[in-house]
């Protein structure tokens, strides 16, 4: 039998793991070890293809050859060993399942040698100290799963246009004309006898100069415009990321048992 520390060896060089056929399994993952003798029991065997389950198989039996660990069956009873639910952690009743299993297959496997199935064949009366064995088997329905590819995701970006609506406020000036009438106006005259000053006389002589001649003054009005102007703004970060979710899924399917009948066989 493989010791423990033959395992840890061969578990640390990341050494394969071989069917009885010499196809190679995977690596191991985990042991698990006998609580009672400590001896290791199971094996966890990673595939080396990503996404493909875990494996559990027997230890007892198995063999060492050059660092690999051969066990005792074929690949294909292998890779269809039912999973447990709780991933590398192995349930009482899980183990009893996978157990059975192994067992089944090993039977299943075993060669028969024809010579030793007397028991119907001979005609020689059975002795009393004789017992008649049959072996009952029935099938099991096995599933498993597998990574298909459902769908490809790539994240695009396109630049679409729209219309945008702003209110602005914009001011323009207007020209008011303010009139003020002028009710104590005093008239001038230059009779050469009424004493003006001199001010006063240079005054009354603009007043004449500018009094209907059509003078015309420019006033400039202003007015805002709207002006637009675009400009690039990061608005918002998109990660794409996967996540795997669980569901059930319930598979039926047919399977066939033997059943054992005894038959009166007359004299």
């Amino acid at each position: 039998m493989i010791t423990l520390e033959q395992l840890q060896d061969s578990m640390s060089s990341g050494a394969n793991v071989l069917s009885e056929e010499g196809a190679v399994l995977g690596t191991i993952e985990q042991l698990h070890i006998d609580d009672t003798s400590g001896d290791p029991r199971w094996v966890v065997v990673t595939p080396h293809v990503i996404g493909l389950p875990s494996y559990f198989a027997p230890l007892q039996n198995a063999t060492l050859r050059d660092n690999t660990v051969v066990l005792p069956y074929a690949q294909a009873t292998v890779q269809n060993s039912p999973m447990p639910s709780q991933g590398n952690h192995l349930l009482p009743e899980e183990e009893q399942q996978l157990l059975r299993y192994y067992s089944h297959a090993a039977t299943r496997d075993t060669p028969v040698d024809p010579a030793a199935d007397t028991i119907h064949n001979s005609s020689a009366p059975p002795s009393g100290d004789d017992d008649a064995v049959m072996i009952r088997s029935e099938e099991q329905l096995l599933v498993g799963t597998e990574i298909h590819e459902t769908e490809r995701v790539r994240l695009v970006k396109r630049v679409i246009t729209e219309d945008v609506t702003i209110t602005v406020q914009i001011r323009r000036e207007e020209l008011v004309i303010e009139r003020t009438p002028i009710t104590d106006g005093t008239t001038f005259y230059d009779d050469g006898e009424t004493p003006y000053t001199d001010a006063e006389r240079e005054r009354l002589y603009e007043a004449v100069e500018t009094a209907f001649n059509g003078d015309a003054v420019e006033v400039v009005l202003y007015e805002e415009k709207p002006r637009v102007e675009m400009d690039v703004v990061p608005i918002e970060r998109i990660r794409l990321s996967r996540k795997a979710v669980t569901r059930d899924e319930v598979v039926e399917g047919q399977v066939r048992k033997e059943i054992i009948e005894t038959e009166l066989i007359e004299p």
